[in-house]
C-alpha cells in the first residue's frame, strides 16, 4: 500500500508520521527525535529505516513526502535524505502553496510553516471559528474566522521557561511540569515551582483566550489545542480546550500534499 511520509521539524523535536493516502487519512504511525542541527542526512536516514523496520510498511510504500519546518538550516538535510533513502522529492510547506486558507494578515511570510499546517488541518476538519492553540517549544495561538487566517499571539513555551529557571537559579530544582499534589499553596519548593508553572500556564491561557473572544464578541470560537503538553492539561483542566489533538499537524500536512502533489518530482 503507498503511503506519503510527513516530517514536522520543530525547534526542539522533529515528528515523522507514515499517513495513508486513501481514506480518511489515517495517521498510520508517527514517532519523535530531538531536532539535532549537526545530524547529517545520512544519520536521519538511518533513523527513518531503522523505525520502518518496527512498522508493517517498507521504505519502497513511500511514494510522497511532505514536511514543515521552523528550524531553516534543517531544511537540506531533510530533502538530501529524503532524495537519497526514499527517492522521492520532499515538499516543503509555505504560504505560497495552494492552501484552502486565505491571510488577512499582512506579513503571511513571517508565519511558521508549523502554523500555517494547523491552521489547514483545523479548517478542513471543523469549518468553524477557532483558536488554535500549540503547546511547543513556544505557546501559540492562531485566530482563524471561517478560512481566514487573523493573527495570533505568541507566548513562551512552558519547558523552555522551567529550563531557563532552573539554568539561571542556584537552588531551584528542574522540576517535571504538573499540577502539584499539594494544590496551588505549595507545601515544597518542588511544588511551588510546579505550582507557579502549572497555574501560572493554565491562567495565561485562559487570559488570552478570553482576551480573543472579547475582542471578538460575536463569535463563537471552537478551542483546538495540539503539542507536547496539551493532553496533560486537558486532563487536569477538562473546560480549557474543545478538542486536543497531537496529529493535527500531521493531518494538515497530509492534506496540504493532496492539493500539491502535482508539483513533487517524483523519482523510481
Amino acid at each position: 500500500m503507498s503511503v506519503a511520509l510527513a516530517i514536522d521539524v520543530g525547534n526542539t523535536n522533529t515528528v515523522f508520521g507514515i499517513l495513508s493516502l486513501n481514506g480518511n487519512g489515517e495517521v498510520i504511525r508517527s514517532w519523535r527525535t530531538v531536532t539535532r542541527r549537526d545530524r547529517t542526512s545520512d544519520e536521519l536516514g538511518v533513523f527513518l529505516m531503522g523505525f520502518f523496520e518496527t512498522t508493517e510498511h517498507n521504505i519502497e510504500d513511500v511514494t510522497d513526502c511532505i514536511y514543515s519546518s521552523v528550524v531553516p538550516s534543517f531544511n537540506p538535510i531533510v530533502e538530501r535524505m529524503v532524495e537519497d533513502h526514499f527517492h522521492v522529492t520532499a515538499l516543503r510547506t509555505t504560504y505560497e502553496l495552494d492552501l484552502p486558507i486565505v491571510y488577512d494578515y499582512p506579513r503571511p511570510y513571517e508565519l511558521g510553516a508549523d502554523r500555517i499546517v494547523n491552521a489547514v488541518a483545523v479548517w478542513e476538519l471543523y469549518k468553524r471559528d477557532a483558536i488554535i492553540i500549540d503547546l511547543g517549544t513556544a505557546t501559540t495561538f492562531c485566530i482563524m474566522h471561517g478560512n481566514s487566517y487573523q493573527g495570533g499571539v505568541i507566548a513562551p513555551g512552558v519547558k523552555l521557561a522551567m529550563e531557563t529557571l532552573t539554568k539561571r537559579t542556584s537552588l531551584l530544582p528542574s522540576v517535571e511540569f504538573g499540577r502539584p499534589s499539594s494544590g496551588v499553596i505549595a507545601d515544597s519548593t518542588v511544588h511551588a515551582i510546579q505550582s507557579g508553572f502549572f497555574f501560572g500556564w493554565v491562567g495565561l491561557l485562559r487570559g488570552i483566550i478570553l482576551e480573543i473572544q472579547n475582542t471578538n464578541p460575536t463569535r463563537k470560537y471552537l478551542i483546538v489545542a495540539t503539542g507536547g503538553l496539551s493532553r496533560k492539561i486537558h486532563d487536569e483542566v477538562p473546560d480549557l480546550f474543545d478538542i486536543v489533538d497531537n496529529d493535527l499537524t500531521l493531518k494538515g500536512l497530509r492534506m496540504i500534499l493532496l492539493r500539491n502533489r502535482s508539483q513533487l518530482d517524483k523519482h523510481s
